[in-house]
C-alpha cells in the first residue's frame, strides 16, 4: 500500500492534494470548534476509533463538541495513496492536553499516527474511517514553580504506547479504550495496513 510513487499525472496530483487538504482541514475544524464544517468532512457511514471514542463519524463530532478540555493536534508528515474513488492517508500527529493534577498543572503530549480511509462520491472526497495508531506519550509540569509532587501515576498499569493519555482520561472521569493499534502491538498495526491495502486495491 505505502510504496513510492514514480509517476504522478495531473489527475492523481489533484486527488493527492484534495485528500491531504481534507484531512488537514478536518483536524483544523476539530481544534477550532468548527463543528458545522467538520460534519462536511465525514461520510454518512463513517466510523472513528480513537483512544476515547468508538462509533460513527457523526457521533464523534457530537462528542467532540461536548468535551470540556482543549486538546489541539499538531500534524506533521502525511502520506496519501489513491486508487480510483478510494484513498488511504496517514499523518504523524501530536496531541496536547493540559490538566490540573494534585494541585499543579501538567502538560501531556501524545504521539500518534492517524490512519484514514476516504472515498469520493459525486466528485467530493469524504472521510470513511479514522483510526488512531499510538506510539508514546510524555507528561511534564507546565510551570517550573517550586518542586512538583510525584504523580500517583504508574505507567505499568497502562499500555506503554498511550499510558499517560489514558491516565489523564481516567483522572478527568472520561472513558478510554486500551485495545487500539500501537507500536507496542505491531500485529494490530500490520492487520490494519493489510486491511486498508486490500480495501484500496478493490476500488
Amino acid at each position: 500500500m505505502f510504496k513510492r510513487l514514480y509517476d504522478v499525472d495531473d489527475s492523481l496530483q489533484k486527488d493527492l492534494f484534495l485528500v491531504k487538504e481534507l484531512v488537514t482541514f478536518e483536524r483544523f475544524c476539530r481544534d477550532q470548534s468548527l463543528w458545522t464544517e467538520m460534519k462536511k468532512c465525514f461520510h454518512p457511514e463513517s466510523t472513528v476509533c480513537i483512544s476515547w471514542y468508538k462509533g460513527s463519524g457523526q457521533g464523534f463530532i457530537e462528542a467532540s463538541e461536548k468535551m470540556k478540555s482543549f486538546a489541539p493536534h499538531k500534524i506533521n508528515h502525511m502520506v496519501v495513496r489513491c486508487n480510483g474513488d478510494r484513498a488511504v492517508a496517514e499523518c504523524i500527529t501530536s496531541i496536547q492536553m493540559r490538566q490540573k493534577l494534585q494541585g499543579q498543572w501538567y502538560d501531556l503530549t501524545s504521539y500518534a499516527r492517524l490512519h484514514y480511509r476516504l472515498v469520493r462520491e459525486r466528485d467530493c472526497w469524504l472521510i470513511l474511517s479514522l483510526t488512531g495508531i499510538y506510539e508514546k506519550d510524555t507528561v511534564e509540569p507546565a510551570y517550573c514553580i517550586g518542586t512538583p509532587q510525584p504523580l500517583d501515576f504508574d505507567p505499568e498499569g497502562y499500555r506503554p504506547s498511550y499510558a499517560a493519555l489514558c491516565y489523564f482520561f481516567e483522572k478527568s472521569g472520561m472513558a478510554f479504550y486500551d485495545d487500539l493499534p500501537g507500536i507496542d502491538r505491531p500485529e494490530m498495526v500490520n492487520a490494519l495496513y493489510e486491511s486498508s491495502g486490500k480495501w484500496l486495491s478493490e476500488a
